[in-house]
């Protein structure tokens, strides 16, 4: 089989297509530089959001610490919500369905749809936001590609896209550029299982690191994906997340959700408590803090959202069912 087919085949296996919204005629203008964002980049005392005290969260598609903000970013079929010092909010314009969110340090980068009546095309090809949302970058595919697959490192800017559909500049597969989407470069998937994918995710500062979690565990890429290698011990992995020195994976083990923090160096595992979780319900989502590792916060599939700042010791229920 050739390193193209293979990447192929990986391709079609990561996750089935969500759903997308309407097209738009209408254009605008996206920002060209860092410079035109806003520059009230808070939650908190910014029109630009409101609190939200209930409310049901549905149709989630990323989850991450957006801009070291110590703030929580949800994307979501209808825009973002964020949950900072005990408190939810959520935007008042600009409810875009963003598809593949990845959190950096400077903001996110995301794909996916406008909101219903925007004046933006669709789809929204590869954006980055700079300021929470409040303003979009164009940088490349608009209207052409929706990556319902990416990631992006938090502090390096790697991005790495699942490619199901071929376009003017990419085929099928996984790509990655290190120079925000001006050049592109396949990434092989050699070593991976032939089995369905889950999460692809980025490495914080290491430009050349990337995971994928498969039903066989976790396998690393130090090379931009040319060539995985089996990290985790073989497990059912649902999901995982790159620390700076761990990674953070879900797994089922005997048909239970189990949660482990395993060092990148030593690959010494510490089994991390769960919180309970109703019966076949499992992790889907984890994100962690950039600034305290210990702080994580996981969702389930049932809509369940959990957040620890003591490295699983004690959990906080943030959402119940989707309900805040």
């Amino acid at each position: 089989m050739t390193k193209m087919k293979k990447a192929i085949i990986m391709a079609s296996a990561l996750f089935l297509l969500g759903a997308c919204s309407s097209s738009n005629e209408k254009e605008q203008a996206f920002i060209t530089s860092k410079e035109q964002a806003k520059s009230n980049v808070s939650v908190t005392n910014n029109p630009f959001f409101k609190e939200k005290k209930e409310g049901k969260i549905e149709h989630l598609h990323g989850v991450g610490y957006a801009g070291n903000q110590n703030a929580v970013y949800f994307a979501t079929h209808e825009g973002l919500l964020v949950y900072r010092n005990n408190k939810w909010y959520e935007t008042i314009s600009n409810k875009h369905d963003y598809m593949g969110f990845s959190a950096t340090d400077d903001g996110f980068y995301s794909s996916g749809h406008p909101e219903e009546g925007s004046s933006l095309g669709n789809p929204l090809g590869l954006v980055k936001s700079f300021d929470n949302g409040q303003t979009l970058m164009n940088l490349g595919f608009y209207q052409e590609s929706d990556f319902h697959y990416m990631t992006v490192g938090y502090k390096s800017h790697t991005i790495y896209v699942v490619n199901q559909e071929e376009n003017e500049t990419l085929g099928r597969g996984v790509f990655y550029s290190k120079d925000d989407g001006k050049t592109w470069s396949p990434s092989q998937l050699n070593g991976l299982p032939q089995t369905a994918a889950g999460t692809i995710a980025a490495h914080p500062t290491d430009e050349n690191m990337v995971g994928i979690s498969t039903a066989e565990g976790v396998f690393i890429s130090r090379d931009n994906g040319n060539t995985f290698e089996r990290f985790t011990r073989k497990i059912n992995t649902t999901t995982f997340a790159f620390q700076e020195k761990f990674i953070v994976f879900a797994a089922v083990e005997d048909d239970q959700p189990i949660l482990v923090k395993q060092s990148i160096d030593t690959k010494r595992e510490e089994v991390l408590s769960v919180p309970r979780l109703k019966e076949k319900d499992h992790i889907i989502y984890i994100a962690s803090n950039p600034e305290n590792d210990k702080e994580i916060v996981i969702v389930t599939m049932n809509g369940d959202i959990f957040m620890t700042k003591n490295n699983g010791e004690s959990w906080t229920k943030l959402a119940s069912e989707g309900e805040i």
